[in-house]
């Protein structure tokens, strides 16, 4: 027997477009609308005695999946979302604890990876769980939001080729130990300073702490081209989507204890901007389980502080992350070490 709180999602890497695989990694999930987006065409031509479209006449054209998947970011088994909205990783023994760092960075090459998503939503009344599997499925964007006092969520959104309810259930299986969650309290933010970019083994170092920093959040758009409804496909996309101009933007809340973010903010100065949440389990000595984002040039869309009759002045900060120009060095990159062996 079966509660609609049973339901599941599943995931796994396509080797073939569009072809769908048996989903293996199953994430703890807070939230889906994965949907089938059907267009349909009706004819219009004109017949005596009839002012309602005939129902021969209206037929199935474009037809996509589409959706969201939000999780909480936790340190073991959604390596697999990093990297599919980031698009290349590598993953490195650095402690025999076992301990894995791995370095998600934005693809530079077409064509994208593609995935099988599966979702399991049982029968109202203790039914069977009814799979749902869309195949074809390419991360669009992503967005990383860690409110004051809560746990950094990550919101994936997807766009895929076709689903069916027919290809059979995977059960899910779950990893049992070493899976924590990445904390409001965890985190530690840098804005400015020299900061050493992240290698295959090491954390991104230096930049200029800050602590009045209440909440913080970015946006991946990855601008993929979905567009690739051709001849010969079935009204489904033809091709995998195409790698489009990426825009990396975000914002955090800050006391204004200091003129720092309003001086950067009218001078439209480039700085780099960390951020490091680390939990208190110990991998190896000195190794610990961490999701830190790097951004080696930001500039800030802030704003002029205002006076307030309630509480402290804060700024609400955006930002816009660009290219530095430096060969070899990502606009963007995610790190994570964990005890997991690969995404």
């Amino acid at each position: 027997m079966t509660t609609q709180l049973d339901s599941s999602i599943g995931i796994k890497k396509e080797s073939t477009y569009g072809t769908a695989v048996t989903v293996d990694h199953f994430p703890e999930f807070l939230s889906e609308n994965l949907d089938w987006k059907p267009s349909y065409m009706v004819g219009k031509g004109l017949r005596p005695g009839s002012r309602v479209s005939r129902q021969e006449r209206r037929i199935l054209g474009k037809n996509w999946v589409e959706g969201d998947i939000e999780i909480e970011a936790c340190t073991r088994g959604i390596g697999i979302f990093w990297e599919a909205l980031m698009g290349a990783a590598t993953s490195t023994m650095i402690a025999a604890g076992p301990a894995y760092q791995h370095v998600y960075t934005l693809t530079n090459t077409d064509p994208i990876p593609t995935y099988t998503i599966q979702k399991g939503i049982p029968l109202l009344g203790g039914g069977a769980v009814q799979p749902h599997t869309f195949a074809g499925m390419a991360c669009t964007k992503g967005s990383i939001n860690l409110p004051e006092g809560d746990v950094v969520k990550l919101r994936t959104s997807w766009n895929g080729k076709s689903v069916d309810t027919v290809t059979a259930y995977a059960a899910p299986s779950f990893i049992v130990t070493g899976q924590e969650l990445f904390t409001y309290w965890q985190a530690v933010m840098t804005l400015g300073g020299t900061v050493v970019q992240p290698t295959g083994t090491a954390l991104a170092s230096g930049g200029t702490v800050v602590n009045n920093i209440r909440n913080f959040s970015m946006d991946i758009d990855n601008k993929l081209d979905t567009n690739g409804f051709t001849f010969g496909s079935g009204g489904k996309q033809g091709r995998r989507p195409a790698l489009g101009y990426t825009e990396i933007s975000g914002k955090f809340t800050a006391e204004f204890d200091a003129t720092t973010y309003r001086d950067l903010f009218i001078a439209n100065t480039a700085v780099p901007l960390t951020l490091t949440l680390t939990t208190p389990t110990l991998l190896q000595t000195g190794v610990y389980n961490t999701l830190q984002i790097v951004l080696p040039s930001v500039k800030l869309d802030g704003e002029i502080p205002k006076a307030v009759t309630d509480g402290v002045v804060t700024l609400d900060i955006g930002f816009t992350a660009l290219d530095g120009g430096t060969v070899g060095v990502a606009p963007v990159t995610v790190v994570v070490r964990c005890q997991d062996t690969a995404p």
